[in-house]
């Protein structure tokens, strides 16, 4: 019997001090030694400031070692209504990002030289009105007379297409498809590149 009251005791005392726990209470490590010099205001509660000069300090404030010094804890005053004030830097200003262009450029626009299986394909394009007008075959696979003779047809019709779609979304011609897919991405560069500009 009397267990099973020490036992209900022990619970009642654990249940109080987490529930003091959780209701916001924090232990003397957490809060300031000095409320003037933390900002606080509001009365000092009694017994918590230092006794003057030469006068022997309360029991249990010198912990050992620290030379006779006294060690004070002190409380500050919560704010009024129990809430906190935030601040907060004002946000930097930032310049609105550039719209992206809807037409491209008028101009002469070069595009990336890609390297194919026999050489490089590099184009550029010339913009007027907002539409591609030409594309120039500045670069293509010619080491090789198999490589001329099939460029001399490919090439054509690639440009062909190229005005058409006004686009690099064109068909690869057949027997010419690694000119074909080079032709391409030079032809995307420049087009990316006029509506960058």
């Amino acid at each position: 019997m009397r267990r099973a009251m020490i036992a209900l005791i022990g619970t009642a005392a654990g249940t109080v001090l987490l529930v003091s726990a959780k209701a916001g209470f924090s232990s003397p490590t957490d809060r300031p030694l000095n409320p003037q010099a933390a900002g606080a205001t509001g009365p000092v509660p009694s017994g918590s400031v230092p006794p003057p000069s030469g006068g022997p300090a309360p029991a249990g404030t010198m912990p050992p070692g620290n030379g006779g010094a006294t060690t004070t804890t002190t409380t500050a005053a919560p704010p009024a209504g129990g809430a906190t004030k935030t601040t907060s830097a004002p946000k930097p200003t930032t310049a609105a990002p550039k719209p992206p262009r809807t037409t491209m450029k008028d101009g002469t626009f070069g595009g990336s030289s890609v390297y194919v299986e026999y050489g490089n394909v590099e184009v550029s394009i010339v913009v007027s009105g907002g539409k591609i007008t030409d594309v120039k075959v500045l670069d293509s696979p010619s080491d090789h007379s198999r490589s001329v003779q099939i460029n001399k047809t490919a090439l054509p019709k690639l440009r062909s297409e190229a005005l058409s779609a006004q686009s690099a979304n064109i068909d690869t011609v057949s027997g010419a498809t690694y000119t074909s897919s080079g032709y391409k991405l030079s032809l995307q560069a420049a087009i990316d590149r006029a509506f960058q500009a």
